[in-house]
Formats: structure tokens, C-alpha cells, sequence
């Protein structure tokens, strides 16, 4: 079995098929939650609060970087 990534450093995406957000694990937003009576907090996607998530592969990694490259000179260089 791999071994997953350090936290936060590896790029996901959200589990649901037609949301598009991309991201990292520290970029999902946390809501209350509860787990058989027991109070917790629940990561889900900032875009549809879907709480399932993947690791991109290495094509969509590309992809996603060149998508927000894209953006970045559309704004005119600004971050």
C-alpha cells in the first residue's frame, strides 16, 4: 500500500464529479459535524461541502497548474 503525502502538501481534488474545485488539505473549509452522537469537525469542499476528496494524478497536477498560471496573467501578473 503507498503511503500517503505529509498533510497539506499534496494537491487534491474534490470526490464529487461535477465540482471543480482543486486544492490543497488545509484549503478545505471545516464545519461541524457529529459521529455516532459525538461531536467533531468535519473537512469538506469549500465550492458543494462534499467531505470525500482525492489526490491528483500527476496529469491533472500539470493541468491544475497551468489553469491557475493562466489565471494569474489574465489579472495581469497579480497574485
Amino acid at each position: 500500500m503507498k503511503e500517503r503525502p505529509a498533510w497539506g502538501t499534496a494537491p487534491i481534488r474534490c470526490g464529487r464529479t461535477r465540482c471543480k474545485w482543486r486544492g490543497f488539505e488545509g484549503d478545505l473549509k471545516q464545519v461541524p459535524g457529529t459521529i455516532g452522537g459525538v461531536r467533531c469537525t468535519d473537512s469538506v469542499c469549500p465550492t458543494c461541502g462534499n467531505d470525500d476528496y482525492m489526490f491528483m494524478t500527476p496529469g491533472e497536477i500539470k493541468a491544475w497548474e497551468r489553469a491557475k498560471a493562466a489565471a494569474i496573467a489574465a489579472q495581469g501578473g497579480k497574485v
